[in-house]
């Protein structure tokens, strides 16, 4: 960067996300986005997706010159929100966080497909957790990818004093959504239980109730080494991942999930199914009961990293920035 351009002020960030919405990845994500940037005195407000009258009271902001990243896990979301955001004055940025984005495009017919790529156009950037919608794209607007890690170990909570247990598991459940496959963790450790006698599982599930949620907690009741907590404050999922030896993540799609991040981060162990990349270190096995617990316990094969990357959120942002400067 020239000496002139260190000299322009930052263009404000302005994040398109649910501000208070409910706990998770994305959440935890953007949350630690703002952290960073107001930490380097980047001014960073929102636009509250989550709520119509909290977003209405940002309309005189969007006239100005800024940086709007707009965070979704859902493609049709952004189409609907192209032709805003192709009015904005500024830079904008497309922020794909989901692991599904590809089984999404998968499933579109090729009129809708042909519609998001146009709707894509809109965006001066696209960031994603993955590198699959690229495959899916033509080469101009290939070349307005980014992949990104959506979790910043500078803004990570400190790991908690608690003493490691090594046969404690805890895995993680949006909803009890099938895809997290809650139970096959569950019957994971029951398998694990039969070499660790006291191993125990914590599912902190968030998100919204749902009969799949209350079905965890009655098995709770009656299983005495399972506890079932929900939407757990950031203090206390850190907490959990700082006194488990083990993280699950048996999930049958991922994208680069913060939590698994965060439990490295933490210091557990992370053994995760195959389905998806994971970070460097996580230990692998097939999305299959016997498998999970056999790596759980005698450990296998370990991720290299491969698929996933190591520029953040904040990175990104620096750069966007740069970009906008030239312009």
């Amino acid at each position: 960067m020239t000496g002139s351009e260190a000299s322009v002020a930052p263009l404000p960030v302005l994040q398109w996300a649910q501000e208070h919405g409910e706990v998770g990845g994305v959440r935890t994500s953007h949350a630690q986005l703002t952290s960073v940037l107001r930490a380097e005195g980047i001014p960073v407000s929102y636009v509250d997706t989550g709520s119509a009258r909290r977003a209405a009271s940002m309309l005189p902001r969007l006239t100005h010159r800024s940086l709007h990243l707009l965070h979704l896990t859902r493609l049709w979301r952004a189409m609907l929100l192209a032709p805003v955001f192709a009015l904005l004055s500024g830079r904008t940025v497309l922020v794909l966080h989901s692991g599904s984005t590809g089984g999404q495009v998968a499933r579109m017919t090729a009129w809708r497909r042909r519609a998001l790529v146009l709707a894509l156009y809109a965006y001066d950037e696209i960031w994603a957790v993955n590198d699959e919608i690229g495959a899916i794209l033509p080469a101009a607007l290939r070349a307005r990818i980014t992949v990104v890690t959506p979790f910043d170990s500078s803004a990570a909570p400190v790991p908690s004093p608690y003493e490691r247990q090594p046969h404690a598991l805890a895995l993680a459940t949006n909803a009890g959504l099938a895809h997290y496959n809650a139970q096959l963790g569950i019957d994971t450790v029951r398998r694990v239980r039969e070499r660790w006698s006291d191993a125990t599982l914590t599912v902190l599930a968030y998100g919204h109730e749902s009969p799949e949620v209350e079905a965890l907690r009655r098995l709770g009741e009656v299983e005495p080494w399972l506890t079932v907590a929900f939407d757990s404050s950031a203090d206390e999922v850190s907490a959990v991942l700082s006194r488990v030896g083990t993280f699950l993540r048996p999930t049958s799609w991922d994208g680069d999930s913060v939590i698994v991040r965060e439990a490295q981060a933490a210091g557990a162990t992370v053994v995760a199914s195959d389905t998806a990349p994971r970070p460097a270190g996580v230990v692998l096995a097939a999305l299959d009961a016997e498998a999970l617990a056999a790596a759980v316990t005698d450990g296998g094969p370990v991720s290299d990293g491969s698929g996933l990357a190591q520029t953040t959120l904040a990175d990104a942002v620096r750069s966007a920035e740069s970009a906008a400067t030239r312009r």
